[in-house]
């Protein structure tokens, strides 16, 4: 099969490289048909300090995932996951629409406009969402004619409210150096929390208000939504490893046994013991048995989770607290929430709606004849790589009408807003 007629994406994580391989159908369903991971390196806390061990890991795990279904790709939409990741909200300026109707050019010319955003010599534009558009606005009132779809309306002026995404340029080059290093080309970034978002929201839930939580190895990414757009996007740089890092603290264990018990025996909270009982293992550095109290060991990972979802509040108030108490629900994904309980602690914590995102099967779905039986991609820790293959859209503003030539956005638009 050709080189264009895939999507590839490449996950970068602190724990993990995810490369994923799909096409897309007539009726505009995403469909892996490939994939591989392996274990990263040169990335910490989500921040590359090392490019050449990172494309190496890249290199690798993009041949095997070639061979996994026996293409040949030379582009891939990458993941952004930076500390210093700038989010701005803001409405532009007027362009005049000569024709009278709105045409696919007027859009694009708008688009062109927000892409000369004013950012200092360090920041580099990734990209926006455009929450809406507005037909003749009027310069006293601010008042004007919203459309999700301009294309073919009446309008003499033509403007937009904007959510706009700015990452350092530091972050960008070392990205774009570990992909081509693998005589890759990067085809788009995305930030990693909006690409966690688009295979587990729903057009009614991104309405009704609801944060996106990608809880990795290393970091923490989030999108609060509102309105049916995204509104306020960051990257904490810490993750579900601090849970582990607390295990190794408590019982001065190394970081592989305490990651093993974390895995085998792990829970959010104490209360769902039923009864103590003392866990055997083994260390990995020797052969004898130990013993560890499964109620102290749930006692430090459900006090360390709390550590996490505080700071997930704080870090959303500190910036807005209006738009904390305009959230109506949590979606978590990632590999550190998967878990036992996670989703009730976090009930517990937010007092708002929680729960463990599960894929839209109408959107994006595994080919029945390829072998995936080594890993469940639909499983949350694969958000991020699987939202970075629905992301392969066109700017806003012409994407909706495509979708709904394909039939895909009324059912997106009738999914339930249940949480």
């Amino acid at each position: 099969m050709a080189d264009s007629n895939y999507i590839v994406c490449v996950d970068i994580g602190s724990s993990k490289v995810v490369v994923l391989i799909a096409n897309m159908l007539d009726d505009g369903l995403i469909e892996v048909v490939g994939h591989a991971k392996g274990v990263s390196a040169g990335v910490e806390k989500g921040e590359i300090v090392d490019t050449a061990a990172l494309a190496n890991v890249i290199g690798v795990v993009s041949n095997e995932a070639a061979k996994s279904c026996n293409s040949k790709f030379s582009s891939v939409i990458v993941n952004v996951s930076d500390s210093n990741l700038k989010t701005l909200n803001f409405d532009t300026s007027s362009i005049a629409v000569d024709s009278g109707k709105v045409k696919k050019t007027d859009v694009e010319n708008l688009i062109k406009d927000i892409q000369q955003l004013t950012i200092s010599k360090a920041e580099q534009y990734i990209g926006n969402v455009i929450h809406h558009y507005v037909l003749d606005r009027d310069p006293q009132t601010k008042q004007g004619i919203i459309e999700r779809q301009p294309i073919g309306k009446d309008a003499r002026k033509l403007d937009a409210s904007v959510h706009a995404i700015v990452a350092s340029k530091q972050c960008v080059n070392s990205i774009e150096k570990s992909i081509e290093s693998c005589e890759l080309k990067s085809r788009r970034l995305v930030i990693s929390s909006m690409a966690s978002s688009e295979p587990y929201l729903t057009l009614a839930q991104k309405y009704s208000g609801v944060c996106l939580v990608d809880m990795g190895s290393g970091v923490m990414d989030l999108s609060v939504f509102k309105d049916g757009g995204i509104f306020y996007s960051t990257v904490i740089q810490v993750g579900a490893s601090q849970v582990t890092q607390d295990i190794v603290d408590a019982f001065d264990l190394s970081f592989a046994d305490a990651e093993q018990l974390k895995i085998n025996y792990g829970q959010a909270q104490v209360k769902t013991i039923t009864a103590d009982k003392l866990i055997c293992f083994q260390r990995m550095s020797d052969l004898g048995d130990y013993y560890l109290s499964h109620q102290s060991l749930v006692e430090v990972i459900e006090e360390s989770y709390r550590s996490l979802l505080k700071l997930i509040k704080n870090t959303i108030e500190t910036e807005n607290k209006n738009l904390y108490r305009s959230i109506k629900g949590f979606v978590f994904v990632g590999g550190g929430v998967q878990i036992k309980g996670c989703a009730d602690l976090a009930l517990d914590c937010f007092k708002k709606r929680t729960k463990i995102g599960q894929v839209n099967s109408d959107i994006i779905r595994l080919h029945p004849k390829y072998d995936f039986s080594n890993d469940d991609l639909l499983t949350p820790e694969y958000a991020c790589a699987l939202g970075l293959l629905l992301s392969n859209q066109e700017e806003a503003g012409y994407k909706e009408e495509r979708l709904i030539k394909g039939g895909i956005f009324s059912k997106i638009k009738t999914l339930s807003t249940k949480f």
